[in-house]
């Protein structure tokens, strides 16, 4: 976990992991530059599996990522951010899905979205096979990000580009997704914190996958797949600009989003109950 002035909603995260069914794990938490409490709360955990780094300087989610892949020492890397929180169960499902499939590289899982009061606003996208996660490379991978678990081996060959500042993930699932196998369990396993996503964010991060989608350019195929994505993701950004032009926010309008069941409704409720209660 990387986190920068994250101290609004860090005890709420942290306090989901220290509930996990399955206890054998370590947490890797990399203070980047936070200006807030954000250090104090980490300190205040006295659990000798959560270790913090402090870090003077900011470099990023990337760069920091990557190095919480280096501190790690489990068999399996997990991510998660400062501000989402894992069910009891997570941990427990997905190790015990690698366990059983250990052809599998990495491991998504279902996650419901949630604003900072705890308003649901629908399911993330998922495909649970990895030629259905991988269908449309020219315009991205369903698999949230902070949902992944996988091989540390994975982590190491496969690291973070420091360079990036948004879509660090997607631009990793593209350069790796032909030599990797990807799965996603299909329940949900986390809360995953959302906001307004700004224009300059849109074009920020589709911008850069576009750039990955030409640097990955060799062969008639590759080229096909750029000029896809060049034109869907510059569908996308004109349908955002527009968006934010209208004054229109929410992500249910700039994503295909799952409606939750009744029961799903229920359990997240129940979870983030008891994060505030934990939190407080």
């Amino acid at each position: 976990m990387s986190v920068h002035n994250g101290a609004v909603t860090l005890r709420a995260a942290i306090n989901s992991l220290l509930w996990q069914t399955f206890t054998d794990w370590e947490l890797v938490i990399v203070n980047d530059a936070s200006t807030d409490a954000t250090s104090q709360i980490c300190r205040q955990f006295r659990d000798c599996r959560i270790k913090v780094i402090d870090e003077l300087q900011q470099k990023g989610l990337a760069a920091r990522l990557n190095q919480c892949v280096e501190q790690a020492r489990g068999k399996y890397v997990a991510r998660m951010d400062a501000d989402d929180i894992a069910y009891p169960k997570r941990f427990e499902r997905q190790v015990r899905y690698l366990e059983a499939h250990p052809d599998i590289d990495l491991l998504g899982h279902g996650a419901l979205l949630f604003t900072g009061s705890g308003e649901v606003v629908g399911l993330y996208p998922t495909a649970e096979r990895h030629e259905e996660i991988c269908r449309r490379p020219w315009w991205g991978f369903p698999l949230a990000h902070p949902t992944w678990m996988g091989k540390r081996s994975w982590f190491t060959q496969h690291r973070y580009d420091d360079h990036l500042r948004k879509g660090q993930d997607q631009e990793l699932l593209l350069r790796a997704w032909r030599t990797s196998r990807f799965a996603c369990l299909p329940d949900c396993l986390l809360g995953y914190r959302v906001g307004k996503v700004s224009s300059l964010k849109s074009i920020i991060g589709r911008g850069h996958y576009c750039c990955s989608l030409l640097s990955q350019v060799h062969d008639r195929k590759s080229a096909e797949l750029l000029i896809r994505g060049v034109f869907v993701h510059g569908l996308a950004l004109a349908r955002d600009v527009v968006l934010d032009l209208m004054d229109i926010s929410g992500s249910k309008i700039r994503q295909s989003l799952g409606a939750p069941n009744a029961k799903e409704v229920e359990q997240w409720r129940e979870v983030f109950g008891r994060s505030q209660e934990f939190a407080s």
